[in-house]
Parts: structure tokens; C-alpha cells; sequence
């Protein structure tokens, strides 16, 4: 194999990424289209580790004129022609880096910001006011200056929402969050000496709590034109990556022709706006190019701190977490949140109860912007949420399992189990499988409940994701039966009732007939009836049938 160029390994500056010749998949055209928009004040949200850093350092060296860094990039040629720079005349640029900063309350806040303001008037040698200054003031007297003397100014904010996201439990969020109100207020007061304003982050808060004087901003998050910006497509990484993957494997030793299947499996599936095709949805990048350095398929977004609260935050609010998954899409981009409601979601304690209430719009905003929702469409066309992908639903589950069960280091080693049953079509093994997870719960976990039970194996299922279609409650003609398992060619259904229930599960599944949407889409339909033992605290016992296709697919 010819040499190639290594591979980024979390490098979030541009600069010296490209110092050390790694690997750069070109976001340049994207930033022309945002450089050459309608607003000068633009604004993105993602997921974190998706880009957001290196895409501000990219920026940052465009402003400051560093023409020999965008060698063979899709913007040097173009950059003469674009109004809102000018190549190669630098321009002074302002930075800021809130993720590295350790507020916890509005006085400190105010302190990291002036020493942040006092770095920059000693970078451009302007001299510093005398007396005492709030933050705002002094960031304006900032712009002011160093407009008059070097020209207008690029103001760059990465993680605008760190010091309110790492302060959830703490009771001077509204104070944190009014410091940074009246310091972005000051971009909106300085319009005259600003060039340029980017601010990037993980949530998307409403304008009236931070960004109340910025009415111009323009949010990038859900255009359909900019889903691409951050994340990979399929056809970068074809054109960059396929060479990657040919010593790809992973602990099976995947042959090349199986690496990118699997590779897209466990990482694409990210749409952020409506009316993007399947095809240009996007890849966790940091996830890809961590899978094609170790050459092993793993979920490596979680290892880096992903949201482990939003579990909790389910089960807190008495939410069944079978129902994130199929929500309007609209709850999902339509999501603007306040702090307010960010640390109240978190501050809630988790409830005795097991989930039974329907899923909360604000956590399926906060999950969607977090990254463990994306967009997909049903049967219908519509937009709706679900998981974007195997890295997801498998770290789903196993950040799920902790806060229902009390071993979950004994159950997660039964998941595949269940799994594999359902693979084989074998209802016996799903029942042996199902009682060894059932048996890794305490006494005083177990809920003698059916919707208990029907989220514990839905929530096991859910590593079937992408190889299967599992959904729960599935509604249709006459009923809705608690678990579908749908394939290419076959599909489970599974009805539980509790010992103590009159009605019959495979009856009821006759009554209502379950399978005849699926054996006229022609397929097989295996209709498995769980009962629960309410005493027992186990699936007492299963009777299956098999419904064949009604008519013939052709290959």
C-alpha cells in the first residue's frame, strides 16, 4: 500500500493539523456559502465532538489571512471572488474557548472573561482602561479599539454554552446566564466593528435568555444546505477514507468489502434538517477516524463524555423510553430550550416508580441536540426521531441498563443472548435469555408490572438496531402489539400479558390481527405470546406461531 497521510487523532487546530500534513476533509465550500450568506452573525449546534473547535480554528486562520495553510482547498480559488474577506490582508480576530474555562457562579464567570479581554489587549497592544470594569464594558471598549486601529473584527465563540451546561446542579445558573447575556448583548452594540461573528455549541438556547440584542442572528443548525458542515457524507468518505479501509477490521477481521457496510452501520445516519436525502446524511467524525486508526468497530463517542444524564433524566421524569424513538420530528428542531428548563430536567430526582409517562418535549430536544436522536422517515414520508445509528442505540442501552438494573455488567452479557435468539427465531432461547437478565434485578426492582417488562426487552432489542427495525407498540388496523422485530424477509412479534390476565397473547394477536400487514408486504411472521409470571418474576412461558407470506417477493 502507498503511504498515506495519518489521520487526525482529535486535532482540533487547524493550523496544526495541516503543520503536521494529516489528513483535512475539505469543509472550505461550505464555509464560503456561509461566508458569502445574507448575516454576518451566524450561529451552529452539534453534538459534541463532531468538529465545532476545528471548524472555529479554520476560521479563525482564514480571517487572520493564512492563504499558504489553504493549499488545495476548495476556497483558496475562490476566496478573491467572496465579498466578506479579503485574501490574503489578515484581520484581527477574537476567540473564545468557553470549554476551557471552570465557572461556577457569575463571579467567576466575570473574572475569567476579563482576564480572557485583558490577553487580547496585550496581543494587539492596545492599552487597557484604567478603574474597574464589568466584562461587557470592557469587551466593547475591546471591539472599539481594535476596530479603530486594525480593522473590523472576526468575534469567534466556540462551546458558547459550556458554563451553563457543566452548571446544571447548580443554583446560579440564572446568574451564569445573565453574565452571558449582557456580554453577547455587546456583538449586537458593536455592529459597526464587527466583520464577522460565528458561535457554536450544543444547545440551542432561545434568543430572549442569551441572545436577546442578536436578532439578525441567523442559525445554521437546521438548514438543509449546512447539515454537511460538520460530520462526513458518503461521498467524502469515499473520496477520502476508502483507502483507509482496507486493512480495516475488527475483532471478526472484516474483509475490505464488509468495512464500509459496517463502518456506516456504527456511524452515519446523522440528519439535522428536513428534506436532506438519506445519502448526504452524515458520519460521527471523531468516531470514524478514531474506528480507522485502531481499526476496530467500537462506540467510541460515548468513551469521551457523551450526555450519560439523559438516561437519567428519562427515568426521572417517569418517562417510558420506548416512546423517544417515533416522535414528530418538528418537537426535535424545534427545539429551542431556556436554562431554566435545561436545569430543572436535571435537577429532578429519579422516581421510585418504574417509567409509565409519555415522553417530555424538552428531552426530546435535549436528545436530539445532544446526538442520540436524529431525523428519519416513516412509511408515510413524515420526519421523525429515532437513533442514528449502531454507536448510539448500543451506548443507549448500555447507559439505560445501570438505572434499571442493579448488575448491569451481568445483564449486559445477556443482551446478545437476547438477541441472538431473535436472530435464530427460537422463542425458547428468547425466554432462557430473558429470565437470566430478568434474574440480574433485585427484588425490590422488579415492577410486577406488563409495560415494565415490555421496556426491559425493548430496551435489550434495541442492539438489533440496523439490522433490524424494532419498535414497540407498533400501531395498526386493529391494535398495537407490544414488540416488533422487523427484517428483510421475516418478522417477531411478541405480545406479553401477565399469568394473571385473562386475555391470551397469541389469541389476541389472531383477534387483531397482528401479522397481516407484514405477510401482504410479503413476509414471514413469527408470532411469539410472552407470559409473565407476576409471582414468579419471569417469563413463565411462550407459544409461537408461524404466519407465512400471503404473496411472493421477487429477489
Amino acid at each position: 500500500m502507498t503511504s498515506l497521510q495519518p489521520l487526525p487523532g482529535g486535532t482540533n487546530d487547524f493550523a496544526e493539523l495541516r503543520a503536521r500534513n494529516e489528513l483535512y476533509i475539505d469543509k472550505t465550500a461550505y464555509i464560503a456559502d456561509m461566508l458569502d450568506g445574507f448575516s454576518k452573525y451566524c450561529f451552529l449546534a452539534r453534538p459534541r465532538r463532531f468538529g465545532k473547535s476545528l471548524l472555529v480554528s479554520t476560521l479563525e486562520c482564514l480571517f487572520q489571512g493564512r492563504a499558504s495553510l489553504f493549499q488545495g482547498t476548495q476556497i483558496h480559488d475562490r476566496s478573491p471572488q467572496s465579498p466578506n474577506w479579503i485574501w490574503p490582508e489578515p484581520a484581527p480576530v477574537i476567540r473564545w474557548n468557553m470549554n476551557d474555562w471552570h465557572t461556577q457562579d457569575a463571579d467567576t464567570l466575570n473574572t475569567e472573561l476579563l482576564a480572557y479581554i485583558g490577553n487580547y489587549f496585550d496581543r494587539f497592544a492596545l492599552e487597557r482602561p484604567r478603574g474597574d470594569w464589568g466584562a461587557a464594558s470592557l469587551f466593547r471598549h475591546l471591539l472599539i479599539a481594535l476596530a479603530a486601529r486594525k480593522g473590523k473584527v472576526a468575534v469567534l465563540v466556540d462551546e458558547y454554552d459550556y458554563p451553563l451546561l457543566h452548571n446544571l446542579e447548580n443554583p446560579a445558573v440564572p446568574a451564569i446566564q445573565s453574565t452571558l447575556a449582557a456580554f453577547y448583548g455587546i456583538l449586537k452594540n458593536c455592529d459597526a466593528q464587527l466583520r464577522f461573528v460565528f458561535i457554536t455549541g450544543i444547545t440551542r438556547f432561545a434568543r430572549t435568555n442569551l441572545f436577546s440584542g442578536l436578532n439578525n442572528l441567523r442559525d445554521l443548525s437546521h438548514e438543509t444546505p449546512f447539515n454537511g458542515l460538520l460530520g462526513f457524507t458518503e461521498e467524502e468518505v469515499q473520496r477520502y477514507l476508502r483507502p483507509y479501509m482496507e486493512d480495516m477490521t475488527d475483532e471478526e477481521r472484516l474483509p475490505l468489502a464488509d468495512a464500509p457496510t459496517r463502518l456506516r452501520e456504527y456511524y452515519n445516519g446523522y440528519r439535522f434538517a428536513k428534506g436532506v436525502p438519506d445519502a448526504a446524511r452524515v458520519y460521527n467524525p471523531y468516531s470514524t477516524l478514531y474506528s480507522l486508526n485502531t481499526k476496530v468497530l467500537d462506540a467510541y463517542w460515548t468513551e469521551t463524555g457523551i450526555p450519560f444524564f439523559l438516561p437519567r433524566m428519562l427515568l426521572a421524569h417517569g418517562c417510558d423510553v420506548r416512546d423517544v424513538r417515533r416522535q414528530p420530528g418538528d418537537a426535535a428542531l424545534k427545539g429551542i430550550l431556556t436554562p431554566a428548563q435545561l436545569a430543572q430536567l436535571w435537577q429532578t430526582s429519579p422516581v421510585a416508580q418504574r417509567p409509565s409517562g409519555r415522553a417530555k418535549p424538552a428531552l426530546i430536544k435535549m436528545m436530539f441536540q445532544a446526538g442520540y436522536l436524529t431525523l428519519v422517515q416513516d412509511q408515510a414520508g413524515r420526519y421523525v426521531t429515532d437513533f442514528p445509528n449502531l454507536e448510539v442505540t448500543t451506548s443507549f442501552v448500555q447507559d439505560l441498563l445501570p438505572y434499571l438494573l442493579e448488575n448491569e455488567d451481568y445483564a449486559l452479557a445477556h443482551v446478545t443472548d437476547i438477541c441472538d435468539a431473535v436472530r435464530m427465531r427460537d422463542p425458547e432461547a428468547l425466554r432462557e435469555a430473558g429470565n437470566r437478565l430478568m434474574a440480574a434485578l433485585t427484588y425490590l426492582e422488579h415492577t410486577p408490572q406488563e409495560t415494565y417488562y415490555q421496556t426491559l426487552l425493548h430496551v435489550a432489542l434495541l442492539a438489533l438496531q440496523h439490522q433490524a427495525d424494532v419498535q414497540a407498540e407498533v400501531l395498526l388496523h386493529r391494535g398495537r402489539p407490544d414488540i416488533v422485530v422487523a427484517m428483510a424477509r421475516e418478522v417477531v412479534i411478541m405480545e406479553l400479558k401477565m399469568d394473571d390476565a385473562p386475555a391470551d397473547p397469541l389469541a389476541q394477536a389472531d383477534r387483531q390481527a397482528y401479522a397481516k400487514r407484514f405477510t401482504d408486504q410479503g413476509k414471514t411472521v413469527h408470532i411469539w405470546g410472552l407470559t409473565i409470571g407476576r409471582a414468579a418474576r419471569e417469563i413463565r412461558d411462550v407459544a409461537s406461531r408461524q404466519v407465512p407470506a400471503s404473496i411472493r417477493v421477487r429477489d
